[in-house]
Order: C-alpha cells, then structure tokens, then sequence
C-alpha cells in the first residue's frame, strides 16, 4: 500500500492494541517492518528482554528522568523531543550520542512541539551535543464529516511547509512521517518517507471516511470459553428477586469469565452454545457468567462457547459487540481482554524466518495450537 522504500514503523502500543506486545511486534517486524513503535518504557524493556533488536521508537509520555534516559540509552532506543525543556534534559543526561524523533503538533492540540515554533526548536535541537535528529513527524486530526479531507490536509501542508523550511535552513532530517493509519485510509498522498500505522495492521479501520479503498483481513477471530456448570433452576420462592427472569424447567450454564477478565465489554448479550445463540442472564459478575441453556439440553460442562466468532452455522461479529457496548470503534475491542484472558496466534512465522527477519537475539515462542484441537486445557478463555 505505501510501496517497499517507506519506512514502515508499527505502532504496537497498548499491548499491541490488545493483541499481544512480544509476539505482534516480533510477527511485524518478521513479515518486513523496519522499525515498532510504543509509548510506555516499560513496553520497550519488554521487547528487549524478549530478544527484538530492531529499531524502537519511544512516543512522548516519558519524561527524561535520569534513570529513565539511561534505559533509553542501554536499550538502544529512540526517544521523542516535544520541547526545548526535555530536549535540554535529554542532551544533558545522556552519556552517549542518542538518535532522537521531533514531534509535531499541526492541529491535534496533543503532544507536540507547535508547528509555528517548530522550525526554530528542531534547529536548536540539532545543535545540542549528544542528540542526532533521526526523524520528525506528526499526527494527523482526521475527522469525520465533509471537512474532513480538507482539514486533513491543511495539517499536512503545514507540515510539509515546515519541511520545506528545514530543508532550507540545511537540516537534513532521515525520516519524515505524518501518516499513521486514519491518514493513510483518506489519501495515499501523505506518506512522505515514513509511515506508522496502528489500526490497519490488525484489520481495523481507524475513525474517518475511507477514501482509500482497504481490503483488510481482521486479526481478532475469536473469544471463546466453555461450560464449567449446568444448574437445573426450579420454580421457587422469591423468583422476583432473582437477577434474571426464570422460565420453565430452566437450565442455567456457568462460564468461567467475568469481569476481572473484561467480559462485561466483550459480548452482545448473547453467546453461542450448541450452534444456537442464547442469552447472558443478569448482569456480568467478576468471575462467571450465567447463561441461558434451557433450549440447548445437549450442552453440558466443558463444551465450547463462543462470544465472538462462528460456531456451528451462526456467528457473532466484533462489529455487532462494539454496537451493543456503545464503542466508538473496534479497536477498543481487544484493548478490554485482560491478560487471564489466553491469546492463541495463528499464521505465524517460523522460528527461522522470525529470528532472521525480526533481529531476534532469542527465541519467541508462539502458542499455535488451533482452538478445540488436541486436549482441551482449563482457561478462562481463549482469544
């Protein structure tokens, strides 16, 4: 989409969206990403211990404490100056030469250096001893509505104006990168050198009107659990006080997730249990969900439940989750799947091809066993 001589940055913040930090990033970096992205220190460590070598940028958020810029410098990283004040700090306290990011604030009112002084800082960063400006870039505000690719790009040529004047004034700048993924799904025009999309690489598409048309796979295929109780509910007193209506010879199942694992987010009121969908009784509690097994007599303890995803002749989508929750979009689906949650990868690469394409000092492993092969394993849930 944005041709082999872009530098490809992925943005793997957040735990990779939700998907999982170490292996997305080591996935991404082996099927040919030049560099991940993150925000949180804590995320790069991560990445290191785990054996990725290859380029990290660190997005504002850190403040360069000292403990802080010497773990950006053990760890090869390459931090983002937002201002004079940290960019001072970083040059300082550095003991070594450091490769460091300019960002831009063109509209965004976030983090950023103000386009209008940015010609005059990014040229005093240059001149601060231990710091080399390795790149500049910006977050484009795409909107929706019908200014919206208008607004997108006044930003950007605010941007490029502000290049043009670097280039001018002699500072020569490696990477040049406004687009992440909201910009690259409403013109293919603003790439420059460097790209650093999130949503598009795990199938999502960002807010904003899709002027650029995407033929994109999702990467989230499923969350599933099992019964882990069937409970013959009789008629009985105080039925009124009951969290869920009870009907006639009733069969309540029990699932072992709740909301320590982020199900109260995670479902459309319906699951899917012996190829029917049947409905989630009462509210969600911390551990377990109660469900409706009254019309599906063959469901028992350990059989499979699907909460997105296909089983059988029926499917449940992300999209019908994220309408019923009320999200503003799907990729807020997987950032509310807690870590007791266990992610299963497909389609992954070799251990080879990873270690060779991905600069992994070590070993990743990646748990690939398909769902409901082999021998079923107690979890919370799988997705």
């Amino acid at each position: 989409m944005v041709g082999a001589k872009t530098w490809l940055c992925v943005a793997i913040k957040a735990n990779a969206y939700g998907f999982g930090l170490v292996e997305v990033g080591a996935c991404a970096l082996a099927a040919g990403a030049d560099a991940v992205a993150v925000s949180d220190l804590s995320d790069a460590i991560r990445l290191r211990e785990n054996g990725i070598s290859a380029p990290i940028l660190l997005y504002p958020g850190n403040l360069p404490e000292q403990h802080v810029v010497n773990e950006v410098e053990r760890l090869s990283l390459w931090p983002t100056i937002v201002d004079m004040q940290s960019a001072r700090a970083w040059s300082t306290q550095a003991r070594n030469p450091l490769r460091v990011f300019a960002k831009v604030d063109v509209g965004l009112e976030r983090l950023g250096i103000p386009v209008n002084d940015a010609l005059g800082v990014v040229q005093q960063i240059t001149a601060l001893p231990r710091l080399s400006l390795h790149g500049v870039y910006t977050h484009l505000h795409v909107t929706d509505g019908s200014a919206a690719l208008s607004y997108a790009r006044w930003q950007f040529a605010r941007f490029e104006g502000l290049l043009a004047d670097l280039k001018k004034a002699g500072v020569e700048i490696p990477f040049r990168m406004a687009a992440a993924s909201a910009a690259l799904r409403i013109s293919r025009d603003m790439k420059i050198n460097a790209v650093d999309p999130g949503h598009l690489i795990y199938g999502l598409l960002p807010p904003g009107p899709g002027l650029v048309q995407l033929d994109l796979r999702p990467a989230f295929a499923a969350l599933r659990t099992y019964v882990i109780q069937v409970k013959n509910v009789p008629d009985r007193d105080f039925a009124d006080q009951l969290p869920f209506r009870l009907r006639e010879a009733m069969r309540v199942g029990v699932l072992p997730i709740g909301r320590r694992d982020g199900m109260a987010s995670l479902h459309c009121g319906q699951v899917l249990a012996g190829g029917r969908r049947v409905n989630i009784l009462g509210s969600v509690s911390l551990e377990h969900t109660r469900i409706d097994l009254t019309d599906v007599p063959s469901v028992g303890a350990g059989d499979e439940v699907v909460i997105i995803g296909n089983q059988q002749n029926d499917t449940i989508s992300t999209q019908q989750v994220v309408d019923h929750q009320n999200m503003e979009s799907p990729v807020t689906l997987a950032l509310e799947i807690r870590d007791s949650v266990r992610r299963v990868y497909f389609d992954v690469p070799s251990p080879q091809t990873r270690r060779k394409k991905a600069g992994l000092g070590t070993y990743v492993r990646f748990p690939s066993r398909p769902l409901g092969s082999g021998s079923r394993t107690r979890k919370r849930g799988e997705s």
